[in-house]
This record gives structure tokens, C-alpha cells and sequence, in this order.
């Protein structure tokens, strides 16, 4: 064995165990979430917290906010072990985090003060639904989340991800314009070429499309920079642009509102009967009780869950397609292969890991299968046969 085959082989052994034990966290954490919350509401401890923070009727609004966020924060706290073993020690053992632990804290804190507000509003319109449309309110709240996602894409590059990485123009600005004349040869122009301090937390590498319209600009992790070749990076970059060219983003906006159907079907036809038939669980029988909110939650889960894998093989198939674009944009196959082979090592991704995991749990095609493709499609150029 070559030193660079003995040094592969300690890649490959490294990124299976680092990405084995995540998953294995992950499935953990998914489990144990599911338990403790089917065993707040089947024990009855639900039904007495309702008691003790909800009137039976007619709850106000303040009393509706701290109970909801009182839930949401006690679940936060009850996951932050699990956390923080996955997202800092881990990540530390592995030489992947750049952060203190209070700055890791500091973030948890920091993106739970911007979501509760948004999990709040969520729970209102919720309930706003259920009481308005007590026979169609699944129907409503599948329609409301079309336009919220598009909202949110919309507004997330430009008030939420500045709250946690600083951005500014690529200071290269060679690789800016053969970034801008790649996604111009795609149709995607773009309002901006910008980098981000991504090592300010981590030594993974990234990047990404950023907003929709207007907002709409290409965003590269030093991280990424400052390992990745330009020729590697344009790869990466026309992979980011395929997406645009497919308008992918609207087909997940369109598909989250076929899950948020299904899932929100799947609470009306459940939650009802168990609360009908179990009122201990909740100390309701009204689903449009702000009361049922841990009945409906644990419905949500098992739905979720449920439905997860099909949304998983989809997004599979699309970064398949989006492979294959970003491999005829640019018509360099041997760079794209080198640039997948680069973000398996730094960010340490298990080449080829057991299909049940990706079935499960996994957005991207395995590193090894997108390889594969890549050198496949370089043959095919060099030997003219393509």
C-alpha cells in the first residue's frame, strides 16, 4: 500500500466512524424524543401541566404564549445533553469544531431567541385554524405554508444568517467573475459573490445559494477557500446553480405543502379519536383546545417521521440530477470528482454508508456513488465515447 492509498484508507476509517456515531446519535435522539414526549402525554402528566397553566375554556393570549413557550423551552433543555455531546464533543473529538463551549451555547441561545417567536406564531395560526375551520383547518394550514416557506427564503439571507456569520464580497475577484460567467452561462444571474467566516465554527466546508429574486446571491465558507481549487470550486458552485436552473427550491416550497397535508391530515384523523376516547392524556377532548398541543405534537412526530424517508429519496434524486447539470455546466467531470472527494475528507462523510442510513436519514446521495459518476463521466471524455 502507497502512502497516499495508507493515507486514504485513515480518511475513509475516520469519516465511517465520525459519521456512524452521528447517526447513531441521531437515531438515539430521534427515539428517545418520541418516547419522553408519548410518556408526557400517556402518563397524564399533560393533562395535569394543562390544568395547572390553561383554564378548561377561553384561555387568554398571554396565557396561550407562556404555556406554548414553556413547552418548547422545556424541550429544548431536555435535548441540550444530546446536543451538545453531537454538536460539540463529538465535532471537537473529531478536529471539526472551532468553537469555545460558550460559544456553542451562545448559538444555541441565539437561534432559540429567533425561533420561539416564529414556533409561537406557528402555534396561534395553528389554533386560529382550528377554530375557524374546525372540519377543513389541515387543508388551511397546508395552503398558509406554501407562501410562509417562500417568505422565509426570502428573508433568511438577509435577517437571519447575518445574526451568525459575517459576509462579505469575495475578495478574489477572478473567482467572483468566473463564478458570475458560470451562473450567467446557466441563466442564474446573481446580485452578489460572497464569502463567510464559516471557520469561526467549524473546518467543514460549504457552499450555497442564498435567497430567491432579488435577494439571490452565491455564498463560498473560507473554509472552502482556502482548500478548494477554482476549478473545484466552480464544480461545487454549478452544482449550487442547477438547483436554480430546476427552480428545486419552489419544489421543495411545493412539497413541503404536500407533507404539511399529509401530516396535518394525519393529526386530524388520529389526535381527534385520542382525545375523544383518552381525555386523561391532555385534559381536553377539543382539539381546537390550546390544551391538546402535546397530543398534537406526538401525532406530528410519528407522521413526520413517517413520511421522511420518501421527502429523503426525493431530495436524493434531485441532487442526482443536479450532479449530473453541474458536471455538463462546467464539462469538467475530473474537478467536480476531485471537489466531492475534497468535501467527503474535510467534512469528514462516511463514503459509502449502509443503505438503511441513507434511506433514513440521508438528503445526499452517498460521496462514494457521486464519485463514481463523475470519473465514470470523465472516461467517457477522454476516451471520446461520451
Amino acid at each position: 500500500m502507497t502512502l497516499d492509498q495508507d493515507q486514504s484508507h485513515g480518511d475513509d476509517e475516520r469519516a465511517r466512524e465520525y459519521s456512524r456515531l452521528k447517526d447513531r446519535i441521531t437515531l438515539l435522539g430521534t427515539a428517545t424524543s418520541l418516547l419522553a414526549s408519548s410518556g408526557f402525554v400517556f402518563t397524564g402528566l399533560a393533562a395535569r401541566v394543562n390544568r395547572a397553566m390553561l383554564p378548561e375554556r377561553h384561555a387568554s393570549l398571554r396565557q396561550r404564549l407562556f404555556y406554548s413557550a414553556t413547552l418548547s423551552a422545556v424541550s429544548s433543555l431536555a435535548s441540550l445533553p444530546m446536543s451538545f455531546y453531537s454538536g460539540y464533543r463529538v465535532e471537537k473529538k473529531y478536529g471539526l469544531s472551532n468553537q469555545s463551549p460558550a460559544a456553542w451555547v451562545g448559538d444555541v441561545v441565539k437561534a432559540k431567541a429567533i425561533s420561539l417567536p416564529i414556533e409561537l406564531s406557528i402555534v396561534e395560526g395553528l389554533y386560529a385554524a382550528l377554530r375557524r375551520y374546525p372540519r377543513s383547518w389541515w387543508l388551511v394550514c397546508a395552503g398558509a405554508v406554501v407562501p410562509l416557506t417562500a417568505v422565509f427564503a426570502q428573508l433568511f439571507p438577509v435577517l437571519i444568517a447575518p445574526r451568525f456569520n459575517t459576509y462579505e464580497p469575495l475578495r478574489d475577484e477572478a473567482l467572483a467573475t468566473r463564478l458570475r460567467d458560470l451562473t450567467n452561462r446557466a441563466g442564474v444571474p446573481v446580485a452578489d459573490v460572497m464569502q463567510m467566516d464559516m471557520s469561526r465554527r467549524t473546518s467543514k466546508a460549504n457552499a450555497f445559494f442564498a435567497g430567491i429574486g432579488r435577494t439571490k446571491r452565491i455564498v463560498l465558507a473560507d473554509t472552502m477557500l482556502d482548500t478548494f481549487t477554482p476549478e473545484e470550486i466552480e464544480g461545487v458552485v454549478a452544482h449550487e446553480t442547477a438547483h436554480q436552473v430546476h427552480k428545486d427550491i419552489w419544489r421543495f416550497v411545493a412539497l413541503s405543502g404536500v407533507f404539511t397535508l399529509l401530516t396535518a391530515g394525519t393529526v386530524d384523523l388520529l389526535a381527534r379519536p385520542l382525545l375523544r376516547h383518552l381525555p386523561y392524556t391532555s385534559a381536553t377532548r377539543d382539539l381546537a383546545n390550546p390544551r391538546s398541543l402535546p397530543a398534537i405534537g406526538v401525532v406530528l412526530s410519528i407522521g413526520s417521521l413517517l413520511l421522511s424517508p420518501l421527502q429523503l429519496a426525493y431530495s436524493r434524486a434531485i441532487e442526482r440530477k443536479a450532479d449530473r447539470y453541474a458536471i455538463e455546466l462546467t464539462g469538467d467531470p475530473g474537478s467536480y470528482a476531485n471537489a466531492m472527494r475534497k468535501l467527503g475528507i474535510q467534512n469528514v462523510a462516511d463514503p459509502n454508508p449502509p443503505r438503511p442510513i441513507t434511506f433514513l436519514l440521508h438528503s445526499h446521495p452517498p460521496i462514494a456513488e457521486r464519485i463514481e459518476r463523475a470519473e465514470e463521466a470523465e472516461y467517457r471524455k477522454v476516451s471520446g465515447t461520451g
